[in-house]
């Protein structure tokens, strides 16, 4: 029980981390962040930066008082293939 509480905790950090690792990559790459019930908002490089409280991840947003826990961002792909 114990090795598969571990195994789960290792695959959680790993899928938590994913936006963060994406975000670094490039200045292009963008993220979807959930700002309200309805609501959601575009982080990048360009607009945000990445700040630690606590020891938890958060997006910054420059312009605004926005922080965005790493978890409630999604990663935005472009792709250009037809249906």
């Amino acid at each position: 029980m114990r090795i598969f509480i571990l195994f789960f905790g290792l695959i959680v950090t790993v899928f938590a981390n994913d936006p963060v690792t994406f975000f670094k990559e490039s200045r292009h790459n963008k993220l979807l962040c959930h700002l309200g019930q309805y609501s959601f908002m575009m982080v990048s490089q360009k607009n945000s930066t990445i700040t630690n409280i606590d020891g938890h991840i958060y997006f910054n947003v420059k312009n605004e008082n926005l922080y965005f826990l790493s978890n409630t961002c999604q990663i935005v792909k472009y792709s250009k293939n037809k249906i």
